[in-house]
């Protein structure tokens, strides 16, 4: 048959059967919808992954790294922890605990320093097996160091020359 022509009659009335007979009639009782689970049908295993929170407006894009799920309790100092006048080089170390005091390795730290500059250039650095990392600061002024270690914060001060 042409497109451009219309189906006869008794096309349309042998269509209108078919699609009559998908239909339940008046007199069709039809069962109540049940969840698979009460059909005996197994639900899903496990809940869909949770959707990663978008980054929050007001935290520092410098110090974003990925969050741990559990509470990390976060000890950072500097080795020396004073720089003689005239500036010089400190060790900035960080030590990740779980709670109960066990290490936690593989969470992501990143740094940044208000004065001087750190030897990884503010990039994801990670703790070792011993729940451990380390920059390198190179300052002549007082600097404040702020870290993210697995999305808790951490704020200490290098002096210099006190």
């Amino acid at each position: 048959m042409p497109w451009n022509r219309r189906p006869s009659p008794i096309v349309g009335a042998a269509l209108g059967v078919v699609l009559a007979a998908l239909v339940p009639g008046p007199g069709c009782r039809t069962a109540p919808h049940r969840p698979p689970e009460a059909a005996g049908v197994p639900g899903p295993v496990a809940p869909p992954p949770p959707v990663p929170e978008p980054p929050d407006k007001h935290e520092d894009p410098q110090l974003v790294v990925k969050k741990v799920s559990e509470q990390v309790a976060v000890a950072a100092w500097s080795e020396p922890r004073t720089l003689p006048e005239g500036g010089g080089q400190a060790q900035l170390l960080v030590r990740v605990q779980k709670r109960g005091g066990a290490a936690y390795p593989g969470v992501e730290v990143r740094f940044k320093a208000s004065n001087g500059t750190l030897y990884s250039q503010g990039k994801v650095l990670v703790t070792d097996k011993m729940g451990m990392t380390r920059d390198r600061l190179t300052a002549k002024k007082t600097a404040t160091i702020t870290l993210n270690a697995g999305g808790t914060r951490y704020t200490f001060q290098v002096p210099v020359g006190e």
